[in-house]
């Protein structure tokens, strides 16, 4: 009976490794050192263990030097990131590979891969807009304005407007973006995915993004390296 359970278990993972796929579609949420976002990835199987990946991504992008702050007079106020010239948000259209370092033993295993992906960094830069108190606390009225360092001082500033408003003042930045990590999957049905992926990307840009304003050791910069962990789920086609 040992060796009948033994050998259907033999059997079973055994199957499982001649699955043959052709392609995985996946979707996730990123979180990263600088903001978070989203992506959808198309792995379209070349070999057993490798897979071309085509996907995007839309990500936030701060500044290292932001800390929220909020008006000490006013219990309602919204918080605001004093300095903070412009928000940013990047679109990366991505093409990579994925290969498979180690397969699972069993349903309840891991399959270990790691993945690349370069592409291009098209980040859309809106300009911040803030809640400004007309007069000396308490406020008379409140009006909104584009954010400027020379003359919205904390004092007068309430709090932050709308994230959409001066939208239609953004400006582009054409960059290139890479990215390199680690894929550990772990669903228990074979055409199912569910995954961890953690590593490091790099967004380069043509010129300085000015996010902050250039006050004491607050710079500028035209590059962007970030720490990212995403959870992705999705499914594998059989062929």
């Amino acid at each position: 009976m040992v060796l009948a359970v033994y050998s259907a278990a033999q059997q079973t993972s055994f199957d499982d490794d001649r699955t043959l796929y052709s392609k995985e579609v996946t979707g996730g949420l990123v979180i990263h050192s600088d903001g978070w976002g989203v992506n959808f990835t198309h792995a379209k199987y070349r070999t057993a263990k490798n897979r071309r990946l085509l996907g995007i991504e839309i990500v936030s992008m701060k500044h290292p030097k932001e800390v929220k702050s909020f008006n000490p007079y006013y219990e309602d106020s919204r918080g605001y990131f004093y300095g903070k010239l412009n928000h940013m948000v990047v679109l990366r259209p991505t093409y990579g590979m994925k290969r498979q370092i180690s397969d699972k033993i069993r349903r309840s295993g891991v399959e270990v891969n790691w993945f690349w992906a370069v592409g291009a960094s098209i980040a859309l830069v809106k300009p911040v807009y803030l809640q400004i108190g007309t007069t000396e606390v308490p406020y008379e009225s409140i009006v909104v304005e584009r954010y400027d360092p020379d003359v919205h001082f904390t004092e007068r500033i309430y709090g932050r407007a709308s994230w959409f408003r001066g939208i239609e003042e953004s400006t582009f930045y054409p960059g290139a973006f890479g990215k390199i990590g680690m894929n550990f999957e772990y669903a228990g049905p074979s055409v199912s995915i569910k995954a961890l992926e953690c590593g490091a990307a790099l967004d380069v840009y043509g010129r300085t993004i000015p996010l902050m304003a250039d006050v004491g050791d607050v710079q500028n910069k035209p590059f962007f390296v970030t720490l990212f962990a995403s959870i992705q789920f999705g499914k594998k086609t059989i062929r």
